[in-house]
């Protein structure tokens, strides 16, 4: 990096007004300029002084209204109210002219020490010596390269009056301004001129081909500054959003509120934005650390009766920016007007930030003076609500990729055995951008490899859920029905005796069988009817220990009855954890026989695919061998989960049992990545039978019975193919040899299933836990060998 910029202006410059006089000169004898050029003639003739170097700025003053005259030519008499400009000694910023509006905006004589610019160290003496350099190449070089090549000289001021900056784009014009060299320059070559130009700000570079005691730059300069700091700070809030934690980190978020309030010219405007995601019941705010606390609670309860009927509500649901310009005199305050003006804000904007039709936060701009925030700022806040707009979105997809990464860890187990494919297809990739940006990902498929698949599923699951919600609701309404009679006990109103009767016609619907709405509907009873007559009524002291013992039955978060609810999704909970542990472990150990892709998936008990095969892996060959070892893997596991589960039931706070099915697909099939899922799934009309009948065996009945296939304490094997009755034979005689089965082994065949007929079954069952080898799954490494030894 070039030290120069810490340097003086090296080049010499000498004021003169004599280009100008010259000018002027040219035009009278054209006849441009009407009758009084004459005077005008006479009057330069009569200062010759004007035609000479200016050293004393007292000549300057001593001609001062007939040079204001001829200023007219460098700057337009009319627009000198509207516009900055100025006439400066070249490159020393003294003023020779200004107009009032340059005077009324920029102190040009603290100019040099408070204005930033857009070069390396932001000093303006780097930029008037680049630009001096470019001036002589300019002229006595290729001028093209420069031409070719403008780039926007851009200076930030402190503004007078808000303290704020502001952005002004600087035009230099150096018309009047004149090279004189003191040597003969010689020509640079355009190899030289071109590393120069790629090498811009390396100043001492420049200096060297363009040495300051062989150049003097005399006359003067116009410069001219346009005021673009609206288009700056939007541009620079846009790129600061671009940062993948630009909401979220307090300094940037600080850097971001900063140039909004110089975007509007407020300096005392906050800002703050709260993101809602409704499916998860989450809320962020941003800044982290909350300065205005009302947008955090009001879009976690847009619904509430507090937030209703709010400027925030009509905003979030109509979708449109609102601007309330004084909140003392707003005659339609709710509970959260007055939120706001007790934290002393009495302007405020609010602009929803919608994604597709859909609100997906808020952006809150407050002020403490009324006034400040009004329709103005509403339109100027169009240009920069999409930027905030995309970079909640961001946020939001982010944050969705972070969880569904943390789901994946926990809930799925994607090992490594196929990074190899992504990191070549990635790489194939990279390169083809290269020449093409619209390139995408090529499709990543694996043939020929074999499904395995299996669940372990909580019996009856639905119904249990079903009779848990239903008594619960049932006993909550009998618990309001007793408080009720309560009050009617020291009060007589017609309200009570109405809810009483709603209180007994749910409770008889609810004995009739849960149906779909009846669960909402007796929800929305209790805490829009019940629970109001609650805070109603409890200030009286006789009534505290009726409501007290009420609210004692029900659950905090929810606020209503939720015992046998939580106890079934409790044990639901520990089942799948159980299940899915024994998996994980049961796979590590799998991996190390051979590689292979392996996920599960948790609902109302667990499913797991695993996929085997030689096109799975660079380096090794998968045979008939290892799908053997890998079946009796899949058997042996289920046998451990089914006494693993066993064993958790004497903790579990509801009593539930799971039901076991393993579906064998003896050929191979072709495995395709699908991006928009991030996940693998079958590959060709062929191979979807296998899905299909993978998601409809758990319904399966035996044929001619009626009678499901899948019972608790036993596990189901269902296939297609009669060789794999054989290969099951084996299997099972090495089980029961340990005792790890039990009982006959049933041959079942099932019902025709939507997509797949002619299935078949084999049943065993698991023998109990004492009945096994110490109680304990053999290794699965050792076990498999000795089985296989033994088959």
């Amino acid at each position: 990096m070039s030290s120069a910029h810490h340097r003086a202006f090296p080049f010499k410059t000498v004021l003169s007004l004599r280009l100008l006089v010259e000018y002027w000169e040219e035009r009278i004898r054209s006849g441009e300029v009407p009758a009084f050029a004459e005077q005008l003639l006479a009057y330069i003739n009569q200062a010759p002084e004007l035609r000479q170097p200016i050293d004393d700025y007292a000549v300057l003053e001593k001609h001062r209204t007939f040079i204001n005259f001829l200023m007219t030519a460098a700057i337009p008499l009319a627009t000198a109210s509207t516009d900055l400009m100025a006439v400066v000694e070249p490159f020393n910023f003294r003023a020779i002219y200004t107009t009032p509006a340059f005077n009324a905006h920029v102190d040009l004589a603290n100019f040099e020490e408070q204005a930033v610019a857009n070069v390396p160290g932001g000093r303006i003496t780097l930029g008037k010596t680049l630009r001096a350099c470019l001036m002589i190449l300019e002229k006595y070089q290729d001028g093209r390269i420069v031409s070719s090549n403008p780039k926007p000289v851009l200076v930030t001021l402190k503004d007078n009056v808000t303290g704020l900056d502001r952005v002004y784009k600087a035009e230099l014009s150096h018309q009047f301004c004149e090279i004189i060299p003191h040597i003969t320059p010689e020509p640079i070559d355009k190899g030289i001129i071109k590393f120069l130009i790629e090498k811009l700000y390396d100043v001492d570079l420049w200096l060297q081909y363009f040495r300051p005691g062989d150049y003097t730059f005399q006359g003067f300069l116009i410069l001219r500054m346009i005021d673009v700091t609206e288009q700056e700070m939007l541009s620079s809030i846009k790129y600061d959003l671009l940062e993948r934690q630009a909401l979220m980190q307090p300094e940037s978020f600080n850097r971001i509120e900063y140039k909004v309030r110089s975007l509007f010219g407020l300096p005392d405007i906050r800002m703050n934005i709260a993101y809602l995601d409704p499916s998860n019941r989450m809320v962020i705010s941003y800044p982290a650390t909350e300065r205005w606390t009302t947008l955090l609670h009001t879009v976690s309860d847009l619904q509430g009766t507090q937030r209703s009927g709010s400027v925030y509500e009509r905003s979030w649901s109509e979708q449109r920016n609102i601007t309330v310009e004084n909140l003392q005199e707003y005659p339609f305050r709710s509970r959260i007007e007055e939120d706001l003006l007790a934290e002393g804000v009495r302007s405020v904007l609010l602009a929803p930030l919608v994604d597709e039709g859909e609100t997906i936060g808020m952006l809150e701009l407050v002020s403490p003076a009324p006034g400040q925030l009004n329709p103005v700022s509403a339109h100027k806040m169009e240009h920069v609500l999409p930027m905030f707009t995309t970079a909640v979105k961001r946020v939001k997809e982010e944050l969705s990729t972070e969880v569904r990464a943390l789901i994946q860890e926990e809930c799925t187990a994607i090992h490594a055995t196929v990074q190899w494919r992504f990191f070549e297809a990635g790489v194939n990739l990279m390169n083809k951008r290269r020449t093409n940006d619209k390139a995408v990902l090529e499709e990543i498929v694996f043939k020929d490899v074999y499904p395995l698949f299996g669940m372990a599923d909580v019996r009856n699951s639905s119904i249990e859920r079903n009779v848990a919600i239903q008594r619960d609701l049932q006993e909550n309404l009998v618990l309001a029905g007793t408080l009720l009679h309560t009050f009617q006990e020291h009060m007589t109103l017609p309200l009570l005796d109405a809810a009483q009767v709603k209180i007994e016609e749910h409770f008889a619907r609810l004995s009739r069988g849960l149906v779909s709405s009846d669960e909402s509907d007796v929800l929305d009873f209790l805490k829009q009817e019940i629970h109001p007559l609650l805070a109603r009524f409890e200030s009286e002291t006789s009534l505290q220990p009726a409501i007290g013992h009420y609210r004692a039955q029900l659950d905090p978060f929810f606020g209503v009855v939720y015992t046998r609810r939580q106890a079934f999704e409790e044990s639901l909970q520990q089942i799948n954890h159980t299940i899915g542990a024994c998996l994980d472990d049961a796979d590590d150990e799998a991996q190390k026989m051979f590689p292979h892709y392996f996920e599960k998936y948790k609902t109302d008990g667990v499913e797991f695919t695993l996929y085997l095969g030689s096109s799975l892996l660079k380096d090794r060959q998968f045979d008939t061998y290892s799908l053997q070892n890998f079946r009796l893997w899949q058997l042996l596991t289920m046998v451990d989960i089914a006494r693993k589960v066993t064993s958790l039931k004497a903790t579990l706070k509801a009593q539930l049992d799971i039901t076991q099915l393993i579906l064998v697909h003896d050929q191979p099939l072709s495995i395709r990545f699908r991006p928009d899922e991030r996940q693998f799934d079958v590959d060709g009309a062929y191979d979807i039978r296998y899905e299909i009948v993978k998601k409809r065996i758990d319904k399966a009945c035996i044929k001619n019975t009626g009678e499901r296939l899948t019972q608790p304490g036993k596990i189901a094997i269902v296939y297609n193919q009669v060789k794999i009755e054989d290969e099951y034979e084996r299997y099972f005689h090495y089980l029961r040899a340990r005792n790890l089965i039990e009982g006959v082994v049933e041959v079942l065949e099932l019902e025709p299933l939507p997509g797949a007929t002619g299935l078949r079954a084999l049943r065993i069952a698991v023998a109990p836990e004492e009945h096994g080898t110490n109680g304990e799954t053999p290794s699965l490494a050792a076990g498999m060998e000795e089985a296989l030894r033994l088959l």
